[in-house]
């Protein structure tokens, strides 16, 4: 036994440094300054008062703590001399380490090492996950709000003590983080109140509903209390604002397989083999939750059943077994409570987008991985005395996380070399020139790296692209159509600046088609590419001069 404990320490201690080696690796990528739309948004959006940022958020579709958060870290960098996307990006390296910290705490005390390492390297190394360690949006802080929730609420509903007043702190931290995730992200909301109805559920397994029904109503109040003037004052205009400006897809049946994928497909070279081995990953989790679940719930429902049966059962004498039996219906209650989280969520946004209109994108699961891979981390561990399980389970595991960590550093770093050769070509045009734009989120991220006037043919800028950045303007106002865009265009030409169109995509053949006809010349000077968008930049001129 002593052996065994040894292996598991060991184990978990190897996967709990593995996970900062990994976490260092994100922090050297922050060094990138490729942005995209929404990152653009962000950054664009710190730069302003604190006031008008918050009035903004209120017109958008995600909440201002987490914006809140990076302006304070960038007003701390920035003075020291950082640059603010890499400031920016270290913020999202943030709610990882402390994702880490909370597995060599909590998770270990209750869980033991072993899984408190797997959990650290999983929420590091999974499909998707990697990604956001870098990237300059909320999701990295709403999974770690939701996580450490998640676990203070299981340090609730496990505590032996029987007064409310000792185990105030963690009522208290859990109402914090909970209500941290409302205002982070919606979908986050959504997985705070599945932390309630596990930690509901929790105290009625326990008995504890009498003695701690209180301490429950007064954590939902307050939660609730400090998420309201938000709900009330913001969700309704920001209703409005999405009717105008509206663009996540109609979601199907056939969508569900789209969250299997997002959740386990992992980036290998071959698609074939990210296909075999995301169900293989899928089967893996599934099998482990079904068959926990099946030796747990007997247990469950014993435990349930009171001290009365436990006299009629003679293998239920002993008040060790009794408390075996107790912490492992803890433990599947806590697991059934970590997919419930994800589970629910993803159930919201169908239901929502079915009966009212589309609010659900595969992204907006990410506030619920951390609780989810947690879950998983917590079932290998329960197979340490099986190591013809564990130990071809780990390998597997090992082998695609280190995998899909290896593909987005791999990511990462072509993008830097791509960013640098982008800023070389945006080099070219000159402080006072004009840019033309055919695609409004290159628009918007040319705006971020280039402080001069931009027009947007086709179309106009987001509303809260054009107060963020005044720079971006429609080529046409109103209606827009080919001969008034050349109109425009003419005019712009005839004040005598250089023009450069950054044209994107296979539309901008077609626009130089109709610009020759007009007597529009359009001269390529560069390709390159910044974060996701390719680009060519044209020198605009008459074609008679």
């Amino acid at each position: 036994m002593e052996h065994k404990k040894r292996w598991d320490e060991i184990t978990g201690m190897a996967l709990l440094a593995l996970s900062a080696g990994l976490l260092g690796i994100s922090a050297f990528l922050c060094a990138g300054s490729d942005l995209w739309y929404d990152e653009v948004f962000t950054m664009g959006l710190v730069q302003k008062p604190l006031g008008e940022l918050v009035a903004i958020t209120a017109r958008d579709v995600h909440p201002p703590l987490y914006y809140m958060i990076v302006k304070l870290f960038l007003s701390i960098f920035c003075t020291a001399g950082m640059q603010p996307v890499m400031s920016a990006r270290l913020v999202s390296v943030l709610p990882f380490f402390l994702c880490l910290v909370y597995a060599l705490t909590k998770v270990r005390r209750m869980f033991g090492m072993f899984a408190a390492g797997l959990f650290g390297f999983l929420i590091l190394t999974m499909p998707q996950l990697a990604d956001y360690t870098v990237e300059v949006r909320m999701y990295g802080w709403a999974l770690f709000f939701v996580t450490a929730g998640m676990l203070h609420a299981c340090e609730v509903v496990r505590s032996d003590k029987k007064k409310y007043s000792s185990d105030v702190i963690n009522w208290c931290v859990m109402t914090g983080w909970l209500l941290a995730a409302c205002y982070t992200h919606y979908f986050a909301c959504v997985a705070a109140c599945m932390v309630y109805l596990y930690l509901l559920a929790g105290l009625w397994q326990e008995r504890r509903l009498k003695e701690r029904g209180k301490a429950f109503l007064i954590s939902s109040f307050f939660c609730g209390a400090g998420y309201l003037p938000w709900v009330l004052l913001v969700v309704t205009r920001q209703v409005a604002q999405v009717n105008e400006n509206y663009w996540i897809q109609p979601l199907s049946w056939r969508s569900l397989g789209g969250c299997i994928k997002f959740l386990f497909q992992p980036f290998f070279n071959h698609q074939t083999l990210n296909v075999i081995l995301a169900v293989l990953l899928f089967l893996c989790y599934a099998g482990l939750f079904i068959w926990t679940l099946y030796q747990g719930l007997k247990k469950i429902l014993s435990e349930s059943a009171g001290p009365e049966s436990a006299k009629d059962n003679l293998a239920l004498k002993n008040d060790l077994q009794m408390k075996r039996k107790q912490e492992e219906g803890r433990k599947v209650l806590f697991l059934i409570g970590c997919a419930g989280v994800l589970a629910g969520l993803v159930a919201f946004g169908f239901l929502v987008s079915f009966l009212i209109r589309p609010v659900f994108v595969y992204r907006y699961m990410l506030p619920a991985l951390g609780v989810f891979w947690l879950g998983f981390a917590v079932m290998v561990s329960g197979f340490l005395n099986r190591k013809y399980v564990v130990i071809p389970l780990l390998a597997f595991v090992l082998v695609t996380g280190l995998r899909n960590f290896r593909s987005f550093y791999g990511e990462e770093m072509w993008k830097k070399i791509q960013m640098d050769e982008a800023e070389r070509v945006f080099s070219r045009i000159g402080e006072g020139d004009i840019v033309v734009c055919n695609f409004a989120q290159m628009q918007a991220v040319t705006a971020y790296y280039l402080p001069n006037d931009s027009y947007l043919w086709y179309g106009e800028p987001e509303p809260l692209i054009r107060e963020i950045y005044p720079g971006c303007h429609e080529l046409v106002e109103g209606e827009f159509s080919d001969e008034a865009g050349i109109r425009s265009l003419k005019k712009l030409l005839d004040l005598g600046k250089p023009v450069w169109f950054v044209g994107s995509g296979n539309a901008r053949d077609e626009i130089i088609e109709k610009w020759e006809k007009a007597g529009i010349g359009a001269k390529e000077q560069e390709t390159a590419m910044v974060e996701r968008y390719w680009f060519n930049l044209y020198k605009i001129f008459y074609k008679n001069e």
